[in-house]
């Protein structure tokens, strides 16, 4: 049996494209965690129809309810191989601490896919992530984008065999036969003769962000003063703060159902974003897009060297960038133009990433 554990709505998606093949190579079963103010994994998975056990929640901010929440899933995994009466042969994974750890514990070999070793784009050993220390030293094997070098992972006594990069950007991976579904505006009654701009928060409960930075909520309220637009906001955790702060704004919405990106990336003129994932499924897919991410990590440099994103440091950026790229905006349907050469679609595939996992811990002698 392999185990997988789906901690963030990114690995969701990462992974539903490759659970068809494991399933062909052994039984699975896959774990996430949900609680109030962060259901947004649990949903998706729903979403799609992927059957998972929720295994405890999110520990929020803070280190002291970060530990809390590990320590109560690993008890939990215990008592689940308990229920289930078998221990997984494997471990897969892409940010689950506690997951690692429980199955390094009962000798599960791990499986990593691991693409922000460290919380900048220049190699320094002070800026290994937390998530990091704590999971790459335990792992079997590491899979890296292309875009990470192979260092930030030898720098913490991984072997240069088992670091295997992969020749394509994730997104690449659900985006490359995308087709426009239902119209997003519609469901929340935008009016389509005015752009539409989608607002996505900062991860600033991660562990690699420091502190909660005002610059997404400032742009909102200038762009709803000077821009004649739709501006939606994607909420990152729970949404309550967010429906205090901009109730009264007609033309700002809050999104409170989790869509399908073929619902919502057709229908959008600008992406502003504070996170990573959705940054580049936006550049891939050729939309306009703004980050205000208070850190850069390799995989932002390289949309930035190649001229598919913008950076801004504060909300007057913002709304000058904003009114330059929607100046000949045109109600007109747009079609998405996916700068496909940067993010190697052709081969985006696990297919040969299965055979390195089979060969691996599947071959007749490590039986």
């Amino acid at each position: 049996m392999i185990w997988l554990d789906i901690t963030d709505p990114k690995y969701v998606l990462f992974f539903k494209e490759m659970l068809p093949l494991l399933k062909n190579l052994d039984e699975v079963l896959i774990t996430t965690r949900r609680n109030e103010g962060y259901s947004e994994t649990h949903r998706l998975l729903e979403l799609f129809g992927i059957e998972a056990y929720c295994i405890g929640g999110y520990g929020g901010a803070s280190k002291l309810g970060k530990l809390q929440a590990r320590l109560q899933r690993q008890k939990d995994f215990l008592a689940l191989f308990e229920k289930i009466g078998e221990i997984p042969r494997l471990f897969i994974t892409g940010a689950s601490v506690e997951g690692v750890q429980t199955a390094y514990g009962l000798g599960i070999p791990v499986v990593n896919f691991a693409d922000t070793p460290i919380a900048g784009h220049h190699f320094s050993l002070k800026d290994i992530t937390i998530l990091s220390r704590l999971t790459l030293p335990l792992s079997s094997l590491v899979f890296r984008p292309f875009v990470v070098p192979s260092e930030c992972y030898e720098a913490m006594g991984l072997k240069k065999e088992n670091i295997i990069p992969y020749d394509f950007i994730d997104v690449a991976l659900w985006l490359k036969d995308l087709k426009a579904g239902r119209d997003f505006r519609g469901i929340l009654g935008l009016d389509t003769s005015k752009p539409t701009i989608l607002v996505r928060e900062e991860e600033y409960k991660a562990h690699y962000v420091k502190e909660k930075l005002p610059i997404i909520y400032e742009s909102v309220h200038l762009l709803s003063k000077e821009l004649e637009c739709n501006i939606v906001i994607m909420p990152r955790y729970e949404s309550e703060g967010l429906f205090q702060e901009f109730s009264g704004i007609k033309n700002v919405h809050i999104l409170e159902r989790k869509l399908e990106p073929c619902e919502f990336y057709p229908y959008i003129d600008l992406l502003i974003g504070g996170g990573g994932t959705m940054n580049l499924e936006s550049c891939y897919l050729g939309i306009p897009t703004i980050s205000t991410r208070s850190l850069l990590l390799f995989h932002d440099i390289y949309l930035l060297q190649n001229s598919l994103m913008h950076h801004v440091k504060n909300a007057q950026e913002v709304l000058s960038l904003s009114k330059e790229i929607l100046k000949d905006f045109s109600a007109s349907h747009r079609a998405l133009i996916p700068n496909i050469a940067l993010f190697e679609p052709q081969r985006a595939g696990f297919e040969e990433i299965i055979k390195i996992i089979e060969k691996r811990f599947y071959d007749a002698h490590t039986s």
